[in-house]
């Protein structure tokens, strides 16, 4: 039994210009095939031993790379007398496709036709059919002695577009939030207000509402960095009374607890107490939301020759790094109306003065446009708002003067 191998075929691709179509085409016709066809020259004189073979040269497909092989003598699987004809993947990308093989003769009938409905290719031997047709109805097809065969294709229809399956997202977030202000479950409380005020230089006193908050000791202790994490360790927070909050209204004291368990702020509650929020977030080590609401802040502010100093202060006293690169920038802006209209005495601390080079330094990095500078001396033009970042994505605390910041990230 011979298997010799031979590569006497040609090959064109007609493009789809090669077509030309006149009128409408009904429905259906071709299918969406794309054709190749292939030329066995000489193919009387192909050995007709079973088994062996000839390979057509490579040529693409659907985008994908294939061989055509003909067996005039049949392989193995084929009847006595038929010719086999193979569909060869060189790629091992898979493609699901639909395929076949016709073959015409000079005057156009179709001798040989054969479809495959349906098959998944790629990185196999070969797909195809072992009985094409008889070696004497395909002899009698020849052109000038060549069996042209034409192979079709086309990707196999997709399956019917289904819905993903429907997975319920994690319901621990929201049950975390649900748990707030749950007395059943909370392992610690507390009361706010309840004092007595003044109003109005009144003689009478007005003795405010108390409100009672049930939360959950390891939550709190875990979103502070400050004195509600410092109560949440103490031995304060292990009684079963209540503990007292007295510098911090319900209201804000309400938005502390919300921030912590994940509960967003709306806008108007944010820019209706923003100063007191930041105060209370500030004190009680909610780093989170005193960011959003000094963001906020600093997003509605206008600033003025006569107010810019008070809010300078104001940041540099609650350590919000923004709002004081918003103000400093401001002055090195209008710095001419500055020197004359602000009294500095007594006003500029070291702190400040290495914010004021900070502002100067990024306003000539921005006119020259220097880059970013390398290694730590970047750290020292950077914004706040990048400093930030860098610190969040290392792990570290986000919270601080730009000194803080930098010297964490050194």
């Amino acid at each position: 039994m011979s298997y010799s191998t031979y590569v006497i075929a040609s090959m064109n691709a007609p493009t789809a210009a090669a077509h030309i179509h006149v009128g409408t085409s009904p429905p259906g016709y071709n299918q969406g095939y794309v054709t190749r066809t292939v030329h066995f020259h000489g193919f009387a004189s192909l050995s007709a031993e079973r088994n062996d073979r000839v390979n057509s040269p490579e040529f693409m497909l659907l985008g994908n790379p294939w061989r055509l092989s003909i067996y005039p003598g049949g392989d193995e699987g084929a009847a006595e007398g038929m010719v086999t004809l193979r569909l060869v993947s060189n790629s091992n990308k898979a493609i699901d496709a639909k395929y076949g093989f016709s073959v015409n003769d000079g005057n156009g009938k179709q001798v040989a036709y054969k479809r495959y409905n349906f098959a998944h290719m790629g990185g196999i031997n070969a797909l195809g059919f072992a009985d094409l047709a008889t070696r004497s109805e395909l002899l009698s097809s020849l052109i000038n002695g060549t069996l042209i065969i034409e192979v079709h294709m086309k990707l196999a229809k997709p399956m019917k577009s289904v819905p993903p399956p429907f997975i319920p997202e994690n319901p621990f977030p929201k049950n975390i939030q649900q748990k707030f202000m749950d007395e059943n479950f909370g392992d610690i409380s507390f009361v706010v207000g309840g004092q007595q005020q003044k109003k109005n230089n009144a003689k009478k006193v007005a003795k405010a509402t108390a409100v009672m908050f049930h939360a959950h000791r390891a939550i709190l202790h875990d979103c502070s960095t400050g004195i509600l994490a410092d109560i949440c360790r103490s031995n304060v927070a292990s009684t079963s009374s209540p503990i007292e909050i007295t510098d911090v209204s319900s209201d804000v004291f309400r938005h502390l607890l919300q921030s912590a368990y994940g509960v967003k702020i709306s806008d108007d509650d944010m820019k209706l107490r923003t100063k007191e929020i930041i105060d209370a977030a500030n004190k009680y080590g909610i780093v989170n939301l005193k960011l959003e609401a000094e963001a906020c802040f600093v997003r509605d502010i206008v600033f003025s020759l006569e107010n810019v100093m008070e809010h300078l202060l104001y940041a540099d006293s609650m350590n919000c790094a923004l709002l004081k690169e918003t103000a400093m920038d401001y002055l090195v802006e209008n710095s001419a109306e500055a020197l004359d209209t602000i009294s500095f005495n007594d006003l500029l601390t070291p702190t400040l003065i290495r914010d004021v080079f900070a502002a100067v330094a990024r306003g000539k990095k921005n006119d020259e446009s220097d880059g970013d500078g390398s290694g730590e001396s970047r750290f020292y033009s950077m914004r706040i708002s990048e400093l930030r970042r860098e610190a969040h994505e290392k792990g570290l605390n986000v919270d601080g003067s730009r000194e803080m910041l930098i010297a964490a990230l050194k």
